[in-house]
């Protein structure tokens, strides 16, 4: 390749599932995840210095002087300072041999001849300081793979960007979190109450969240009933998980009654 690649840790299926996973926590189920396509990214990694002058007078003295390591994405020529100690945690397992299986390779916008001159212009845009007071060194070049793919959930597309080293996923952010739906919570309500030790937490729940509702009538009733705040924290007591166990208490107790024939009122 002319140019190491940095390690392919992480398989297409592997991310593949790292998604699913990442989705089904957001509460998706029903979703089209597009094929993972591998391409191999231009980068470049260097060391920058630059100083801040305090002038006096007509003497320039350097006030202060930093340094550090950046790296730039050769294609979009964009500064990826997250991606610095990944690449350094990984450039002793790079390699100079092609990926296997198919992959796309991102054009380098970066010409070997003015890439210190590059480099500086974009070091002095991230840090908002004179390309002159900037020197760079020790400029590597090298590839970067990831994944890219993009999901439809909701009726909506989202790309997402999936780094081939560790597995980090870039977009998913952007996905909301899917409201369950009544049939949903039910099942996992029926589900958690099958474990003796949540009947305790969903006794405080149902508790609290009642006395919370009561309260909250009859503060609204004090003020007037304009008080959307309390119709707000009524309803949503109504859509909770301990006014549905509280329902399924309810059935528990008429199934009961009527299979022993008692009288309830």
């Amino acid at each position: 390749m002319g140019n190491p690649l940095l390690p392919i840790n992480v398989t297409a299926p592997s991310a593949a599932d790292l998604i699913k996973k990442e989705l089904e926590k957001r509460n998706w189920h029903e979703y089209e995840l597009k094929p993972l396509k591998l391409f191999i990214v231009p980068y470049f990694l260097f060391n920058y210095h630059y100083f801040i002058e305090d002038s006096i007078d007509t003497k320039r003295t350097i006030k202060k002087a930093i340094h550090g390591i950046l790296a730039v994405d050769g294609h979009k020529i964009v500064v990826r300072e997250d991606y610095v100690e990944l690449i350094k945690h990984s450039w002793k397992k790079s390699s100079p041999e092609l990926p296997k299986g198919e992959f796309n390779e991102k054009w380098c916008n970066i010409d070997k001849r003015e890439q210190d001159e590059v480099l500086k212009l974009k070091t002095a845009e991230y840090f908002n300081v004179p390309k002159i007071n900037i020197v760079v060194s020790s400029a590597k070049k090298f590839f970067l793979p990831i994944y890219k793919t993009s999901v439809i959930a909701g009726k909506k597309e989202y790309p997402l960007t999936i780094n081939a080293i560790d597995g980090n996923i870039e977009g998913i952010s952007a996905v909301p979190n899917r409201e369950k739906g009544y049939i949903e919570i039910t099942r996992e309500t029926i589900n958690e109450l099958k474990i003796p030790s949540n009947w305790l937490k969903y006794t405080k729940e149902i508790l609290w969240a009642s006395a919370t509702s009561v309260y909250s009538t009859s503060k609204s009733h004090k003020r007037g009933h304009g008080n959307s705040k309390n119709i707000y924290s009524r309803l949503s007591f109504f859509e909770s998980k301990a006014f549905l166990i509280l329902l399924m208490i309810l059935a528990v107790i008429l199934i009961i009654a009527g299979y022993f024939r008692i009288t309830l009122f």
